[in-house]
């Protein structure tokens, strides 16, 4: 029987066309902030830059840099980093992939400068995407050419003794919005940056730092989840869930969910009925058992994910049903009745009764909040912005549904504190 030998080279065009991904430009930087985590030094808190002045955007880490070997193993397309490096059991990566998408999503010109932890050189290599996209399918189609020199102190890394910068040019969204990324790196790194790593962003106005993100909850209705399902208990599920202080239409409610510290998932509702009366519920869980999609924007559906779902929408009967009943009945604004729904919740998941008075309670934003009435507009929006007020559902027995909505007032030249 013949055989026939086929060469399985990938088309350089590919170093261009990973990038056409639907992630956003905070998701790209996150994805190579992720590898700068991974490539902490020892124990040493990390310390992450994000330098997006001069149009490019930088990651700069002082972490533990990257030798010629690994280096020469990281920018080749799918490879396994654990046959080169050893990974910690938190490791985020696998294949080297995140870097080479992200930076090809974000813009058409990369580099990459590493300084290995107890070494005296810095590497550099380059790459041209429109470059590259022009080579032929041979075997020197994916050749590339590292640099080895003496550290410069004037280059992207400084005087730092080790550590790695990817820097990326010709973006492809020519101002990327600042407050977005910091943002979205408080909340994609919020365990990290309660242990104290830091990430710090710069642009032309001056440096940001990134922080937790914080949320307003219901006083009392924030519940500490830990529980297993599986053989045995095998998975564990740790986080917290809550009630928050309003209800959401916007979808920003439901379940934050990370792994290995970083955030994979926002605002998954699989658990339990998306609907405006569950849109008080908020949380994070912990779900570093599970396997992320291959760009690690979301979690592959498994056997063992669907075996999570099952669980934890029996665990959250709980939280739905004080969720329910807050929002019925103008009960946010009743404190006895808060206070019962809150002492039931707390109830249903073994938590310690909450000492609290609810008549000091309230939003200002709901009908008989702290303030007795909607919050006021500033004198500086009033002089923006045209307040109407519709009110839905009027009536004996009928649930009251009060909109409010705003138009400039002064024409599109306008520069308001929003959109």
């Amino acid at each position: 029987m013949a055989q026939i030998k086929v060469r399985n080279t990938p088309s350089p065009r590919l170093m261009e066309t990973i990038g056409a991904t639907n992630q956003t430009t905070p998701e790209a930087i996150g994805e190579l902030v992720a590898n700068s985590f991974d490539a902490r030094y020892e124990d040493t808190k990390l310390l992450i830059t994000v330098d997006m002045r001069n149009g490019a955007i930088g990651v700069i880490d002082n972490g533990k840099g990257m030798t010629e070997q690994v280096l020469s193993q990281a920018i080749r397309i799918a490879e396994d980093m654990s046959q080169h490096i050893k990974r910690g059991k938190d490791a985020k990566g696998h294949f080297g992939m995140g870097l080479k998408t992200s930076c090809a999503s974000l813009g058409w010109y990369y580099e990459i400068y590493t300084r290995p932890a107890g070494g005296s050189v810095e590497y550099h290599v380059a790459f041209d995407l429109k470059e590259f996209s022009k080579r032929k399918s041979d075997d020197d189609a994916w050749t590339v050419l590292i640099d080895e020199n003496e550290p410069d102190s004037n280059g992207p890394l400084g005087t730092a003794a080790h550590g790695t910068a990817v820097i990326v040019s010709r973006l492809k969204e020519s101002n990327p919005a600042v407050s977005a990324v910091l943002s979205y790196l408080g909340e994609a790194f919020k365990g990290h940056l309660k242990t104290g790593d830091r990430i710090i962003i710069l642009d032309s106005v001056g440096s940001h730092e990134a922080m937790p993100s914080k949320e307003k909850l219901i006083p009392g209705s924030k519940v500490e989840i830990h529980t297993c399902c599986g053989p045995d208990g095998a998975y564990r599920i740790t986080g917290w869930v809550g009630l928050d202080e309003q209800t959401h239409n916007n979808g920003n409610y439901g379940f934050n969910i990370y792994r290995h510290n970083q955030l994979v998932e926002k605002w998954d509702k699989s658990w339990f009925r998306a609907h405006l009366m569950t849109s008080r519920i908020v949380g994070e869980v912990n779900l570093d058992f599970l396997d992320a999609t291959f760009y690690k924007q979301g979690l592959q559906q498994s056997d063992v994910w669907r075996i999570v779902s099952a669980h934890m929408t029996e665990y959250l009967k709980g939280i739905v049903k004080a969720s329910n009943a807050v929002s019925k009945k103008h009960n946010i604004q009743k404190p006895a009745e808060l206070q019962r729904i809150i002492g039931e919740l707390r109830k249903s998941y073994d938590e310690p009764q909450l000492d609290y008075d609810f008549k000091k309670f309230g939003t200002g934003f709901e009908k008989g909040g702290s303030k007795g009435s909607k919050p006021k507009l500033s004198d500086a929006v009033k002089n923006l912005v045209q307040e109407h007020s519709l009110v839905l559902g009027q009536g004996e027995g009928k649930q009251e549904i009060s909109i409010s909505y705003f138009e400039k007032t002064l024409g599109n030249g306008v520069k308001a504190p929003f959109d």
